[in-house]
């Protein structure tokens, strides 16, 4: 904490000379697990008032010795603000909550914040580094990448249970890419597109994946579109397949 209080000491010292007066806030600074400054680390602050039913956010990037500044939010009904940051550059991923963390990852400070004066101060750990995964699906009756949409699993562990994520591909077949904690999934393909239309599959086709800390890896799937079963739709009411 101690040079987090000197950073913001030396805010202070700056405002004043320069003749500006000090609005309050939240300064700090970012560090990884050993205790050294995240230098560019992205840094988020949100409300968090009981009385607001929408939270405000703002976000900034923290300077190349990991310190950040927040002013305060002059239209909340509240003083406490929710800090987090990450580093997805490096693949340091977002502290905090996510539904494929199995727990907290790094630290997420409650700060009460000061509408002037001096501002408060405060120190966000990072946590774990994540694997990013570029997407893509190869349909291999015509030998071309498609737009797909498909769900991606985090495989349960003991006492834990994960959600689950759409994404989609571009429609160009160009890859969708996920910066994701470490560990095994499933990516299950829901829907795909054959020549002029988008199809549901009856029996999503599923590939297993292993995400590695601090890798990035391009996961192709590849599938004969001819083979899939198609689900029953408005568009499809037979559910045919694709005859592309």
């Amino acid at each position: 904490m101690r040079n987090a209080i000197s950073i913001g000491f030396a805010l202070i010292l700056a405002a004043a000379l320069s003749g500006q007066s000090v609005t309050g806030g939240v300064s700090g600074i970012v560090r990884f697990p050993d205790g050294s400054p995240s230098g560019e680390a992205r840094v988020s602050a949100n409300t968090e008032c009981e009385r607001m039913p929408v939270t405000l956010g703002q976000e900034v990037k923290a300077s190349s010795d990991g310190s950040f500044h927040f002013p305060a939010f002059r239209e909340a009904d509240c003083n406490k603000v929710r800090l987090s940051a990450e580093k997805a550059e490096d693949l340091w991923l977002r502290s905090g909550h996510n539904i494929f963390y199995e727990g907290d990852n790094g630290t997420t400070p409650l700060i009460e914040v000061p509408q002037s004066g001096v501002p408060a101060m405060a120190d966000i750990t990072l946590g774990i580094r994540g694997g990013l995964v570029s997407f893509r699906v190869m349909d291999t009756a015509t030998s071309r990448f498609i737009w797909a949409s498909f769900s991606v699993e985090k495989v349960p562990v003991a006492n834990r249970r994960f959600g689950s994520m759409l994404i989609a591909t571009g429609r160009d077949g160009s890859p969708d890419t996920l910066l994701l904690p470490p560990g095994p999934y499933e990516i299950s393909i829901v829907q795909y597109s054959c020549g002029k239309a988008d199809y549901f599959a009856r029996i999503p086709p599923r590939e297993s994946l292993t995400v590695t800390a601090g890798q990035r890896t391009t996961k192709d799937i590849s599938v004969n579109v001819r083979l899939i079963r198609a689900a029953k739709t408005h568009s499809n009411p037979h559910g045919k397949p694709c005859i592309p």
